[in-house]
């Protein structure tokens, strides 16, 4: 995985739903992306072309005959808004469907995740944050299931 976004930036929402892209970002964002849904529903994320292209190829993977899969499809696909692009100011759009589903309201922290970025509504964020810093079996999880040595290797 390329590391493209890392670090955690405050921005302030417009009435419009528009929020500055923090500068940091602009460049590995390229000129077209999808504002969309994360992929746990917990908050918005903007996906560079190349990622939301390798997004759509696992969600084709679900036959339309999957009905919980369809749901999730549905919320995925449903909640992006694809071809996006930033304004002369390096602002994006974030629909109101979406700000809505994700509780982007005034303040939001934009939020590198490696090959894409999360946008959270700022308290909501830092609430998360706080509760993860102090989880144990977090970070248990996290180092069981990817990074200790695995029986079948």
């Amino acid at each position: 995985m390329a590391i493209l976004f890392s670090g955690s930036h405050i921005q302030t929402i417009d009435k419009k739903g528009r929020v500055t892209v923090p500068a940091a970002y602009r460049e590995s964002l390229g000129e077209k992306f999808t504002v969309g849904l994360n992929g746990n529903f917990t908050t918005a994320a903007i996906y560079p072309q190349a990622k939301w292209e390798t997004i759509g190829e696992k969600l084709a993977r679900i036959p339309d005959t999957d009905e919980d899969g369809m749901r999730y499809v549905r919320l995925i696909i449903g909640s992006s808004f694809a071809d996006s692009t930033l304004d002369g100011q390096g602002r994006v759009l974030v629909p109101p469907t979406l700000r809505k589903k994700a509780g982007l309201l005034k303040s939001v922290v934009f939020v590198g995740m490696g090959e894409y970025f999360e946008m959270w509504d700022e308290d909501r964020y830092f609430s998360v944050i706080e509760a993860d810093q102090n989880d144990k079996q977090l970070i248990r999880h996290v180092n069981e299931t990817y990074f200790s040595p695995r029986r079948d290797e």
